[in-house]
Order: C-alpha cells, then sequence, then structure tokens
C-alpha cells in the first residue's frame, strides 16, 4: 500500500512540476463547458463531464504510462522493491485524481454559466450519483486499461489500442444512456455503467499479474 501511494504521490508532483500539459487540458476543458452551455440538459451535463475526464485521463494517462516507458525512467525504478502491481495501481490514483478534478470542474463551470444566463438547472439525484460515485470508478477503468496497454505493447500498438478503447467506452457509454426515454438519468443506467466499469478495471488488474518488468523494458521503443 505504502509503494503504491508512493508512486501516486509521484505522479501528482510531476504534473504539478509539467505546467503545460496541465493548463492545455484545463484550456480545452473549460472551452468546451462553455461551448455547451447554452442550454442545460441533464443528459447533456453528464456526457460533459464524462467525456471531459475522458479526455484528461486519455491525455495524463500517456504522460504517465507511455512517456516513462520511453524515457527508460520505469528501468531505474525497477531496481528497487517497486513491482509491477504497485506502479500500475499507483499511477491509476495519480492519474485519477487530476482527471476526475478537471472533469468536476468542466461541469460546475457549464452549470455557472447556464445560470448566469438566467436558464433554470435542475440535477436529478441519480445523475448526481453519477458524477460522485459512478464517474470516478468510470475513469478509474479507462486509465487502468489504458494503462495495461501501455505498459504490454509498443508505442505504436499503444496510440491505436488506446484510441480503440476510448471510442468503444464512450459508445457504451452512449448506447446504455441512449436506452432511456426521459431526459435525466436512470437508476437502470447508472447500474449498468457501474457494471461495466467494473468489469473494465477487474481484467486489467487479473491481467496486469503477467505482466513482467522484462516485458515492459522490451516494449520501450517502437
Amino acid at each position: 500500500m505504502s509503494v503504491m501511494l508512493t508512486v501516486a504521490r509521484k505522479e501528482l508532483l510531476e504534473l504539478r512540476s509539467n505546467k503545460r500539459v496541465l493548463a492545455s487540458i484545463v484550456l480545452f476543458a473549460m472551452v468546451f463547458a462553455w461551448v455547451n452551455s447554452s442550454v442545460f440538459s441533464e443528459l447533456q451535463w453528464i456526457f460533459l463531464s464524462t467525456l471531459i475526464g475522458m479526455y484528461a485521463a486519455f491525455s495524463l494517462s500517456g504522460q504517465a504510462f507511455n512517456q516513462e516507458k520511453m524515457f527508460g525512467t520505469l528501468e531505474t525504478q525497477f531496481c528497487g522493491p517497486l513491482e509491477v502491481r504497485d506502479l500500475w495501481t499507483g499511477k491509476i490514483l495519480g492519474t485519477l485524481i487530476p482527471a476526475v478534478l478537471i472533469a468536476y470542474a468542466a461541469a460546475s463551470v457549464s452549470v455557472l454559466l447556464v445560470i448566469t444566463q438566467g436558464s433554470e438547472v435542475g440535477v436529478s439525484l441519480p445523475s448526481i450519483i453519477y458524477v460522485v460515485a459512478v464517474l470516478p470508478a468510470l475513469v478509474a477503468s479507462f486509465i487502468g486499461l489504458m494503462g495495461f496497454i501501455q505498459l504490454n505493447f509498443e508505442a505504436r500498438m499503444t496510440r491505436m489500442l488506446s484510441m480503440a478503447v476510448m471510442v468503444l467506452i464512450i459508445f457504451m457509454l452512449t448506447s446504455m444512456i441512449s436506452l432511456q426515454m426521459s431526459g435525466s438519468m436512470s437508476w437502470t443506467s447508472i447500474v449498468l455503467i457501474a457494471v461495466v466499469a467494473a468489469g473494465l478495471l477487474t481484467l486489467p488488474a487479473l491481467l496486469v499479474n503477467r505482466l513482467s518488468k522484462e516485458r515492459i523494458i522490451l516494449t520501450s521503443e517502437g
């Protein structure tokens, strides 16, 4: 546990020092929130927070997993007591926190902009539960799957598979939410998305045990 938290803290400290990457993600999130704030829709608000969370996770996980592998810094870390599972879990936590915070910030800005325009804002309890509890789980599952791909494959394959995973998750999310007839989130959709998130996180959690340090080092070029 302590090793995992050390890795997560390291990721947060490195992100704080890499202000250009963080600023570009935040800027995109704020512009996207502003563009989608003309009229408030609960489902639009959910999609906004989810897409921003996914975008932030996609950008930050590339920094956390792939770049360290390309620069060879993971080899140095593996000289110590660091295990692959601790590395993977710690990087998920260190990437999840800023990704979710950026998604929350974009969702909050969107609501504030709608309120300043004099429009009414109403959010149901299922939507609040989704944003507070299910969205972080979904983003964590996305980071976990991305992290496993980036550790297991060389750079070219990583880029293709990462984009495919992002498109697949957004497609599944869109399909599940579109099953409901009302304009608000339903409890059924929340349960379905939570199950998908749990499954997407469980799969790489099982596979990462088979991922060796030698495999990661051998795929550091390409």
